[in-house]
């Protein structure tokens, strides 16, 4: 398989899974929101998110020394006010998936050698993904996750 094929950016189109008794689970809800991109010289990125998130309506500063805090949990006794944009922060990031590094592809895998990630266990790992190229679409899959494979569908742009 040529690199070039993969090269570019691509947006999420669908992101499921089947459970064991048949029924299709989608993670991140039926309309998850995401792009993937490689480039010429062996580096990706992929970001998703589900829709519809809530806002964690704290400044940037206030969320910022809510995460300090949230560093040093003795804290949190005299600073309640950062509690709710600690709980916010939880919940976006559970919402949320980023990583990026090299990829290389052998075979039907493309294998991305995960530098960066919003899941601190993935640095230094490879996510591998059984790949299809069907017209204008690719077609991931991963290995299987808590016993079922995910199916993500990416849309050329």
């Amino acid at each position: 398989m040529n690199k070039n094929n993969f090269v570019g950016t691509w947006k999420l189109v669908s992101w499921e899974t089947k459970s064991t008794d048949g029924k299709i689970i989608h993670p991140f809800g039926e309309n998850p929101i995401g792009y993937i991109t490689y480039t010429e010289n062996g580096y990706m990125s992929a970001t998703i998110m589900k829709p519809h998130r809530r806002n964690i309506e704290v400044s940037s500063a206030d969320l910022m020394n809510a995460r300090r805090i949230f560093l040093k949990p003795w804290l949190l006794i005299t600073a309640f006010k950062y509690i709710k944009a600690i709980i916010r922060y939880v919940q976006a990031s559970a919402n949320y998936v980023s990583y990026s590094g090299k990829y290389e592809i052998q075979a039907e895998t493309v294998i991305h050698h995960v530098e960066v990630s919003l899941i601190p266990d993935w640095v230094g790992t490879k996510q591998e993904r059984k790949f299809q190229f069907i017209g204008d679409r690719l077609v991931l899959v991963t290995p299987p996750i808590g016993g079922n494979p995910q199916s993500l569908t990416w849309e050329r742009l």
